[in-house]
């Protein structure tokens, strides 16, 4: 599966982006891509996912952002967060048909130390991804129970392979998430 980005919500996420600007303390920086950049390709992976889910992003956006939300969507009565991050080709499709190892280079989904506290607020994580360069389509990778997350997999900076992440965080195995189908 994925999801077309429509001009539609490449404009939306940049109006919310500014709205959000001044509000907002990102957890950490990549190289890859700016900090707008960053903070619009969340809104565009709420959207899409959204899509995914069966529901209307245009009425899940909302009115402010002065205060954290408690969760990005509900979906059977489930509050739901979603993690969208960019993966390199060639590492897109051994995530999408699964046989990227768990232990390999992005073989793990990570959630921010930072953001380790906030897993409380949500019953589901849903993990998605952009082709990094490709903005044109985003991929569901699929999703975990937070409780499982805290129970599991504490913030760590070593990775199974022996090198480091570039920020302490939850290393999700890819290979547990269920399929977002399972959500409808």
């Amino acid at each position: 599966m994925k999801i077309a980005i429509t001009d539609e919500m490449r404009t939306q996420a940049k109006i919310e982006s500014q709205k959000r600007d001044a509000l907002i303390k990102h957890h950490f920086e990549v190289d890859h891509l700016s900090y707008q950049e960053r903070d619009e390709l969340g809104f565009l992976g709420e959207f899409a996912c959204c899509v995914a889910l069966g529901i209307d992003w245009r009425k899940n956006i909302r009115e402010n952002y002065y205060t954290i939300d408690d969760f990005d969507f509900i979906v059977n009565h489930k509050r739901i967060d979603l993690k969208t991050e960019t993966v390199p080709y060639k590492y897109a499709t051994k995530i999408l048909n699964r046989t990227i190892g768990d232990d390999d280079l992005y073989g793990r989904r990570l959630i921010n130390k930072n953001q380790f506290s906030l897993l409380a607020k949500y019953d589901i994580v849903v993990f998605g991804f952009f082709i990094r360069k490709q903005l044109t389509y985003w991929y569901p990778i699929g999703y975990i129970e937070s409780r499982t997350i805290v129970e599991n997999y504490p913030p760590t900076f070593k990775r199974p392979d022996g090198g480091s992440y570039p920020f302490p965080g939850s290393p999700v195995p890819t290979s547990i998430l269920k399929p977002i189908s399972d959500l409808r």
